[in-house]
């Protein structure tokens, strides 16, 4: 199992985290940590998830990308603590 830091720049809208959180769920990604803060005066959005699984990142990533109002995701790889 691979752990992986996600950091995604987005337009922010009322349902952008939502759409992201199933995609990550549909490509079979287990959710470890989210945090999402938004700029009120640019109206983006920043949030950063950390990922487990045994596929590879690429796939999730391409998904992400696909999505309305997405700017930037940017992936490392992190080690497993636990």
């Amino acid at each position: 199992m691979e752990r992986y830091l996600l950091n995604i720049t987005a337009n922010d809208k009322p349902v952008l985290l939502e759409r992201i959180l199933r995609v990550i769920r549909h490509r079979g990604f287990i959710i470890k940590k989210v945090d999402a803060t938004q700029n009120h005066h640019s109206k983006i959005a920043r949030i950063e998830i950390i990922v487990d699984s045994t596929r590879p990142i690429s796939t999730l990533i391409n998904q992400i990308e696909k999505l309305w109002d997405i700017i930037s995701v940017e992936t490392s790889p992190l080690q497993l603590l636990d």
